[in-house]
Parts: structure tokens; C-alpha cells; sequence
């Protein structure tokens, strides 16, 4: 049975096919018009009900969208999707590139510490007493060392240790060690004393030990007093003047670099001054009654020198005196040297860096080793560098035993 819908829909369609045919009627025309067969209009008309009939039995009706339908989506036709994804080549990464080391280039001459031998800093060693001080070193530099070769003392305490003392009679090369021996004296005044050495080559170099051969090797001991048994009874021995360097400095010969230098206060005192003085205030800040002045030339690298009379050295003989600078001495340093010509050879015992630092350094040296010889001392002072208030002073400088 059909929908109620339906039926009202019949009449309405029967109405649009009668007007159809009256409109096509009625239409002037000048062509003739055609003779339409009756029955073949009844029978579209009949087809196109049907039709009709058949949507409306399925819902649809023409001209009217189908409230529950979707409405029709247009086909689109989109390229082909390319579903392969492409593989990304990762950026290579920054490798960090370490800094590359500056490498020091191996000097020529250089020395390494390899061990005390003998004294271990801070010895305890009896005022006087001589020892001898042993380091074994390591040539790390690239040239071998010869006889030309020699062990110098740098700077602090001497300790009567020479100036410079041969230091192979054969060849050390690269990568070898030998132990290099000094003879030395604990001084007499108790303490601790630190001297430091270093090498010199053949052309007159100095080196040390170090990457940069720019180190010293050193000796440090502690002078102390002999601990021996004290006698019940004792007499105080008498010390015997030998040599008086104040008394004797007008018969020096006096001279700088380059010229000889008379002895006493010359009105001009640039070229340097040698003269005895009294009761000149020092560094330490204390008054000593006798002085032996030495100021050297007032240039860089200036120096002064008086050669004294000959001397035959006895038993027991000691070098003995303090030196430094006097009171507001300001950037004042100097070294001072002794020593002594024996057959025209002169030949160098010691030597102190007194920079201007409050305090005074004491000169002991034993001549033991010279007894019986007959020489000439000669007493040195050398700015060290620019001259800088070098008022140079040695207090009581004598022979004694």
C-alpha cells in the first residue's frame, strides 16, 4: 500500500502533464507542427508516473534533498602520495679538536736532580767543621759535557765553597748522570745556611735544572754548635790578626774597569771610592766602629777592586769579615768577591749577593788549603746591574787564626 504522501503527490503530477500539453498546444509555430501519437504521450507520461512513483516508494522525490542522506561529497582525484620518507643525512658532527701542546724545544745544556748523595737539607753539621756535599744530576739537555764544563756557586751561602771547581775530567752525553762533589765549611756563627749552585758551560754559560735549565741545586745546613764535653777548666784562646784589610787598604792598589783609583774621599766619587770609615750605621741598623768602604763605579755593571800586599798563609788562617750596604740604601745590590793571585793567576775563593734587605751577611772562610802560600788578596765589589745606592761596606775584613 502506498505511502499517504504519495497519493497526494498524483494529482499534482496529472496537473504538470495537462498544462505540458496545453502549452504545447497553444505555441505559434510557423513550422508545421508535427502529429504527436496520442499513445506514445499517454505512454511517457505513464513511464515518467512511474518513475516518479518508484523514487517516491524509496524516499527520494524530485528536486528534494533527502533529509537522512549525506550529501554527495565531489570525487576529487589527488596525485599519488609518494609514502616513501626520505632519509635525512645527519650533518657530521664537530669533532672537538684538542689544543695541540706548545712543546719546549730541549736546550742544549740542561741539567735534572736525581738525589742528595750526601747531606740531606737541614743537616746539622758542627760549626767549622769542613764536609763535603754530593748531588747526583742527570744530563737532560742535548749536548754532552766535557771537562770544559764546571760546578759554579750561584747565590745564598757559600760556606767557603769555591767560586767554581771543575765538574767531569771525561764526558757525560745526553741521558747520563754523574755526582758532582763541593768542599765546603759550616760557618762559625750557628744557623741555617742555604747556598745555591748551578753548571757553566763552555762558552761561559750558566745553567741549571728545570724545563727551562733556569733552577739551582743547593746545599742547606743548620751550623750548630759542637756538642762536646766542656773541660772544667778552660782558657779562651787568643785570636792572632794575620791581616788587617783596613789598616793595610792605602798600600791596595785600587782601580774600576777601566781605571786606577786613588785611595781616600775624592771630591768626584762616580768612578768609585776606596777609603776607610768609622762609625757608619749599616743596614741592620747598627753602628760599627770599623769599615772598609768599597763603592763602585757609578755606571751598570760598575765594579771596584784593590789588589792588597802579598800574605804567606799559615795554619788556621780564616777569612773573616761581615758585608752589606749602609742605612737607607733604597734598591742598593751588590756582589762582593775575594780573591787571591798566587804566579799571576788570579783566581776567585767566594762570593755574596748582598741585596738591601736589613741584614748583613758574615764571610768565613777557611785557607787551610793555602797554608804555606804566598799571595795577594784582592777584595771585589761589582753592582749588581744598574747602580742603585751600592754604598758598599766591609765591616772589619782581617786575616785571624
Amino acid at each position: 500500500m502506498l505511502p499517504r504522501r504519495i497519493y497526494r503527490i498524483i494529482p499534482l503530477v496529472a496537473i504538470m502533464l495537462a498544462a505540458l500539453l496545453l502549452t504545447g498546444c497553444n505555441l505559434p509555430n510557423k513550422e508545421p507542427t508535427p502529429t504527436v501519437d496520442p499513445g506514445l504521450v499517454y505512454t511517457q507520461a505513464a513511464q515518467s508516473v512511474a518513475a516518479t512513483l518508484t523514487q517516491a516508494a524509496a524516499g527520494v522525490l524530485p528536486g528534494v534533498s533527502t533529509p537522512t542522506g549525506a550529501p554527495a561529497v565531489p570525487t576529487v582525484t589527488l596525485p599519488p602520495t609518494n609514502t616513501a620518507i626520505p632519509t635525512l643525512t645527519p650533518l657530521p658532527s664537530a669533532t672537538p679538536v684538542p689544543p695541540t701542546a706548545t712543546q719546549i724545544p730541549v736546550p742544549c745544556d740542561r741539567a735534572g736532580f736525581v738525589d742528595d748523595i750526601t747531606i740531606d737539607d737541614n743537616t746539622e753539621i758542627p760549626a767549622g767543621t769542613t764536609f763535603v756535599k754530593t748531588w747526583r744530576l742527570k744530563n737532560t739537555g742535548t749536548c754532552t759535557w766535557t771537562s770544559s764544563y764546571a760546578l759554579i756557586f750561584y747565590s745564598g751561602d757559600a760556606m767557603s765553597g769555591p767560586a767554581a771547581a771543575p765538574l767531569t775530567s771525561a764526558t757525560v752525553p745526553p741521558g747520563s748522570t754523574i755526582d758532582v762533589s763541593v768542599t765546603l765549611i759550616a760557618p762559625l756563627a750557628t744557623g741555617t745556611y742555604r747556598g745555591e749552585w748551578r753548571l757553566r758551560n763552555s762558552v761561559g754559560a750558566s745553567f741549571g735544572i728545570g724545563v727551562l735549565a733556569d733552577q739551582s741545586f743547593w746545599v742547606q745546613i743548620r751550623s750548630v754548635i759542637p756538642r762536646t764535653p766542656t773541660p772544667t777548666a778552660t782558657a779562651t784562646p787568643a785570636v792572632t790578626i794575620g791581616f788587617d784589610f783596613i789598616s793595610r787598604g792605602p798600600d791596595a792598589q785600587w782601580r774600576n774597569s777601566t781605571t786606577s783609583l786613588p785611595w781616600g774621599d775624592p771630591a768626584n766619587d762616580a768612578p768609585g771610592v776606596a777609603v776607610n770609615v768609622e762609625n757608619v750605621r749599616m743596614e741592620d741598623n747598627t753602628t760599627y766602629p770599623r769599615l772598609l768602604a768599597t763603592y763602585p763605579q757609578k755606571i751598570t755593571d760598575g765594579m771596584i777592586a784593590g789588589v792588597y800586599p802579598a800574605y804567606t798563609i799559615q795554619a788556621n788562617d780564616h777569612f773573616r769579615a761581615r758585608v752589606g750596604l749602609r742605612d737607607d740604601c733604597g734598591d742598593g745590590r751588590v756582589r762582593f768577591q775575594v780573591r787571591y793571585i798566587e804566579g799571576g793567576t788570579n783566581t776567585p775563593i767566594s762570593e755574596w749577593i748582598e741585596p738591601c734587605n736589613d741584614g748583613l751577611t758574615s764571610i768565613d772562610i777557611n785557607l787551610a788549603a793555602l797554608a804555606g802560600h804566598t799571595v795577594q788578596f784582592e777584595l771585589v765589589v761589582l753592582t749588581d746591574g744598574p747602580y742603585a745606592d751600592d754604598i758598599s761596606l766591609w765591616v772589619s775584613p782581617r786575616i785571624e787564626r
